[in-house]
């Protein structure tokens, strides 16, 4: 009875042919596995229109020693003289495409493919953050983090409510919300609706700064000092003068340790820094912050305002431009300057050189000066000498 059950579930039941393209995207080798499955099921039932135990069922579909197929068509019985219709088993292929072409789950999986990055989406540029590929879309620098949507990098926040029961905690987010009649203070705290302010002190005197006990503030402190609430006074701190960022004093960097009361200086020395040299006090980018740098690359700078050329003094980087002075000379605005007393050197016009009233002259290897206005008389050119002298 059962087998006539199966019998008539497999072949009697009207067939639905799948719509177009409800296998897309089903790999061959599921298309196969399915089929291999339903062929397996279809050897298992008896013939259709067959009764169970019906002698004919044997003889329908011989097994020779040979190992002929089981829908090889050149096999055919008789019984009783009659031929078998058990070839009607080539109609399988037929069977075949209807069963592979039913509906399969689309999430079945389809083998390894290709990821595609997912830092380009609809929702904008991801810049950092995972690409959802096992990569990551881009890295932060140093002192910054990945925003949680991945598009930018922004500064390391740590939240702090150590001290607040209510209000910002310092990243954007709350440190809780106050009860019913409770409203949240200035200092973070939740005061009575019905709180009556006061900045005046025990004593009589008023409080300069501090909590007015309901929430508000009676003043407030300059930067480096901080205020002692009981007395209602600011008093300097260590860190006094010294901004958040630290600041630089030559190759010295002042950087405070701490806040409030509790904040200690520090002070660092860069150009003992490792590597020593190469360190130098300055504004760190990715930091936000002053602190110990690389020491940037000099350019050495021996151009005049009016763009001439330096001819001797210091580059700016360490070095002269193209050299020193002879012996004796000063370097005065990038130019060698002759001074009496000194070495004539290949730079001494041989004419000698008249600077205001004062003719300028080599003699035996030596500058000498005389001021002709002492004697009533002028530098200038001699034609007849060629030279300058006092006339």
């Amino acid at each position: 009875m059962l087998s006539r059950l199966a019998r008539t579930a497999a072949c009697d039941r009207p067939f639905h042919a799948p719509a177009d393209g409800a296998l897309t995207g089903v790999v061959p080798r599921a298309r196969a596995l399915v089929v291999a499955l339903c062929v397996t099921a279809l050897v298992g039932l008896p013939g259709c229109g067959e009764e169970d135990g019906d002698p004919k069922d044997a003889a329908s579909v011989p097994m020779d020693s040979g190992g002929a197929s089981l829908f090889d068509t050149g096999a055919t019985a008789t019984d009783g003289g009659a031929q078998d219709t058990g070839g009607a088993a080539d109609t399988g292929p037929a069977q075949d495409t209807a069963v592979a072409d039913a509906p399969i789950d689309v999430n079945f999986p389809v083998g390894d493919g290709a990821c595609t990055p997912q830092c380009n989406t609809s929702a904008g540029l991801k810049v950092c953050g995972p690409d959802g590929c096992g990569s990551v879309c881009g890295f932060c620098p140093t002192g910054k983090v990945c925003a949680a949507d991945g598009s930018k990098c922004e500064d390391f926040c740590k939240p702090d409510c150590s001290t607040k029961k209510c209000g910002d905690n310092g990243c954007g987010g709350s440190c809780g919300d106050c009860p019913k009649d409770y409203s949240c203070g200035v200092d973070f705290l939740c005061h009575e609706d019905s709180c009556v302010a006061s900045c005046t002190l025990a004593g009589g005197g008023k409080k300069l700064c501090g909590s007015d006990g309901c929430g508000g503030s009676c003043g407030t402190c300059g930067a480096g000092d901080v205020c002692v609430d009981a007395q209602g006074v600011c008093e300097a701190t260590a860190c006094k003068g010294i901004p958040a960022g630290g600041k630089c004093e030559g190759d010295l960097l002042m950087e405070c340790e701490g806040s409030g009361a509790s904040g200690k200086k520090k002070v660092t020395d860069c150009s003992t820094q490792l590597p020593k040299g190469q360190k130098v006090c300055g504004y760190d980018t990715l930091a936000g912050a002053n602190g110990c740098i690389d020491k940037p690359q000099c350019v050495p700078k021996c151009t005049l305002p009016d763009g001439s050329k330096k001819k001797c003094g210091p580059d700016g980087c360490g070095g002269v431009c193209e050299g020193k002075c002879t012996e004796g000379w000063a370097c005065e605005q990038g130019e060698c300057v002759a001074k009496v007393g000194a070495k004539c050197g290949p730079s001494f016009p041989a004419a000698g050189e008249c600077k205001g009233t004062v003719w300028r002259f080599c003699s035996s290897g030596v500058i000498q000066a005389i001021d002709c206005k002492s004697a009533n008389q002028t530098c200038g050119w001699n034609a007849g000498s060629k030279s300058y002298g006092c006339k």
